[in-house]
């Protein structure tokens, strides 16, 4: 039994980051849903960008071409996602069957121009999800002030998020309270359906920018800011509010987001942050690498190291908010990654 498969065993989940049509047409994704209980993927820019650059796509632009449906980059970028998204979700529909919606997610970006105001990544998500049609698709919205209300939208809308860039346990807090007047609308119509949120934790980020100011501690601004988010994951979850949803709900589970960590050091973060309910976010590189590891990592519920957060550590007083702007960094980052994507699509349409 390998470490992808001994953390789900844990009750663990694991995501891939990365994803392209290559996973599939390959029988890759199918193999690690198989034999590793992969149970979620995501398309990024990057990846997408990297595989366009190669010949992965050459048929689906010669297929354009031929029925007149190559007008602009953008155009084709909407057609070749919808369809990653659903050849995606299709393998990954029974994971979310067999799960009851815990996962089995497809996930993706939504374009960085959209997430300027809160009406147009509204109107981009309704659109993107009718267009994929299927309900194991999750949209990914940055846990920004200005997009907490397109969280709570998208809810009661029926519509799977991923909020990401999660900093603090205060951003949880917000995110957890948007995502249950979602419900609560949901509940008024008497439709509570099928629905889920996820908040997602950029690991790497919250250690590079704060270590310098706790230089000195045995453990990490990013493990400590960890072991907070699920003492608060679990004291929410036990609220009175959450007690008064209808049976069936899905808690908003927390995802430890590693894929800008190298992966042979990753493993610290591995092994520490194991915990019931919680998602791993891995890049490729990653999921291969420890597909060839069986050692078994320590739960975060059972090391008591871990769980001692130091008294005289300053932790609690940092705020986060105020020294980084990481959801802000995130979407300037995607418009790049984003233009690089097009410029690449419009390459390939001119040849």
């Amino acid at each position: 039994m390998n470490l992808l498969q001994l953390l789900c065993q844990d009750g663990q989940t694991v995501w891939l980051d990365g994803f392209e049509r290559g996973w599939i047409s390959r029988g890759e994704l199918q193999q690690y849903i198989e034999k590793d209980g992969l149970t979620g993927v995501r398309s990024n820019f990057e990846s997408l960008n990297l595989a366009i650059q190669g010949q992965e796509y050459d048929r689906d632009f010669t297929a354009l071409a031929q029925q007149g449906m190559s007008r602009t980059a953008r155009s084709n970028y909407d057609y070749l996602i919808v369809r990653d998204l659903q050849l995606a979700a299709d393998l990954l529909k029974q994971v979310h069957s067999q799960t009851q919606g815990r996962g089995g997610y497809v996930q993706m970006d939504l374009p960085p121009n959209a997430l300027l105001q809160p009406e147009t990544a509204i109107a981009a998500a309704q659109e993107i999800w009718r267009s994929v049609g299927w309900s194991n698709l999750l949209l990914r919205i940055p846990a920004t002030q200005i997009m907490l209300p397109v969280i709570e939208q998208l809810i009661s809308d029926r519509i799977n998020v991923n909020a990401t860039v999660v900093s603090s346990p205060i951003v949880y807090e917000q995110i957890f309270d948007r995502y249950l007047k979602g419900i609560e609308k949901l509940i008024q119509r008497g439709a509570v359906g099928e629905v889920a949120c996820f908040a997602s934790v950029p690991m790497v980020h919250l250690d590079a920018a704060i270590n310098g100011s706790i230089a000195h501690s045995e453990t990490s601004f990013g493990m400590m800011q960890a072991n907070l988010l699920y003492e608060r994951y679990h004291k929410l979850g036990q609220s009175a509010r959450w007690r008064s949803l209808p049976k069936g709900a899905k808690p908003l589970r927390l995802v430890w987001d590693y894929t800008e960590i190298p992966p042979a050091s990753a493993w610290h973060y591995l092994q520490t942050l194991v915990a019931p309910g919680t998602v791993v976010m891995l890049s490729p590189s990653m999921l291969e690498m420890y597909r060839e590891v069986s050692l078994l990592p320590t739960s975060l519920t059972g090391n008591k190291r871990a769980k001692q957060i130091p008294a005289n550590e300053p932790q609690t007083k940092i705020s986060l908010d105020e020294q980084v702007d990481f959801a802000n960094e995130d979407i300037a980052r995607s418009f790049k990654d984003f233009h690089q994507l097009l410029d690449a699509i419009e390459h390939k349409r001119k040849r």
